[in-house]
């Protein structure tokens, strides 16, 4: 006999809501949606997931907003200065290469960032879905590497 399962519209998730602000983390994993239509352009776009820790907040993931990685393809459109956050991603965390006048930024993968500790600020986006409720979720964007030592 199979298991009962249920749903309660509206019950709360429980433990307590990550505040905006600034959060030290760490990342955990990463989320990659390849070869994504952006008008005529083209982007990998990746997501860290980060886990606040030190906190009362501590092992509560979330995940960044998004780094688009737009590329050349054919077909499409690409304009380097679109890769503006994706560098300054990249730059953070020590990934970019300067060479002949420009930054070679590379195809992101969980085993480069893997632990690394970060500080994020988080906020929320909000939106109502197609059943005119409305959503709200944290969202991080990465502020800055830590350095090895214990928090």
């Amino acid at each position: 006999m199979p298991d009962n399962a249920y749903y309660i519209p509206n019950e709360s998730s429980g433990g307590p809501r990550l505040p905006n602000g600034e959060h030290k983390a760490i990342i955990t994993s990463l989320d990659v949606s390849e070869n994504v239509k952006c008008g005529g352009f083209i982007a990998d776009i990746f997501k860290p997931v980060y886990r606040v820790v030190d906190s009362e907040y501590e092992n509560t993931d979330v995940k960044d907003n998004g780094i688009f990685r737009y590329k050349e393809k054919p077909g499409y459109n690409f304009q380097a200065s679109r890769n503006w956050g994706f560098a300054k991603f990249c730059s953070i965390l020590g990934f970019d290469k300067k060479e002949d006048g420009k930054i070679t930024l590379p195809y992101l993968e969980i085993e480069m960032m893997d632990g690394f500790k970060v500080l994020i600020e988080v906020s929320y986006k909000q939106f109502v879905n197609n059943t005119g409720k409305s959503v709200r979720y944290p969202v991080a964007l990465l502020k800055a590497k830590l350095g090895d030592v214990p928090f």
